[in-house]
């Protein structure tokens, strides 16, 4: 990198903004990762008290590592004030002025965790699926088990190109297999 001819060499700075870095990760208790990210704001800090720099009075070396170690104080500084703003709460933390009710109780089930992961969050209707499924695999007779299994992973007329029964004879099984959901109360889904 060619230098400009009114600009120290910032390579020292290089240096000196990795270390400081460094030992912000150590004293603040990040990950590594997060040592790039400070080094990039402490040489940035630098950059902009550049223009205060005057060779006269210092070697820029001395300037950097001032430079460098206030904006780190600064830095940390931030982070434990961020860190004591926070409040860590348990879901088991009790709610005041409640009998016994916590904080987890107070968290809808529309808005926890499964909700996040994509799950369903309907515990009624979890419940009559449940309920609906138990009904139906005593609605489906033993020896239809393998082919309910086969078409769970393919359409009938996958199955039937597998040659393991007659197409004709999946279908009339899946029409006498609906027949008897129907009869035990699970209507047909398509």
């Amino acid at each position: 990198m060619a230098s400009h001819p009114n600009l120290p060499d910032l390579a020292p700075a290089h240096h000196l903004a990795g270390v400081a870095a460094s030992a912000l990760c150590r004293s603040l208790g990040l990950p590594p990762e997060d040592r790039e990210d400070f080094r990039q704001d402490l040489l940035v800090d630098l950059l902009t008290r550049l223009p205060a720099y005057d060779p006269a009075k210092g070697e820029f070396g001395a300037f950097a590592r001032v430079c460098i170690r206030n904006a780190a104080a600064l830095i940390a500084g931030k982070a434990r004030r961020q860190r004591a703003a926070r409040h860590p709460r348990s879901l088991d933390d009790a709610v005041p002025n409640t009998e016994g009710l916590t904080l987890g109780d107070t968290i809808a089930e529309a808005d926890g965790y499964g909700a996040w992961c994509g799950q369903s969050t309907d515990a009624i209707g979890a419940l009559e699926r449940r309920l609906d499924l138990e009904r139906a695999a005593g609605a489906i007779a033993p020896e239809d088990y393998p082919l309910c299994a086969a078409l769970s992973e393919h359409t009938p007329h996958e199955f039937g190109e597998q040659k393991t029964m007659p197409r004709m004879r999946i279908y009339r099984r899946i029409r006498e297999i609906r027949l008897r959901l129907l009869a035990a109360g699970i209507p047909s889904a398509a």
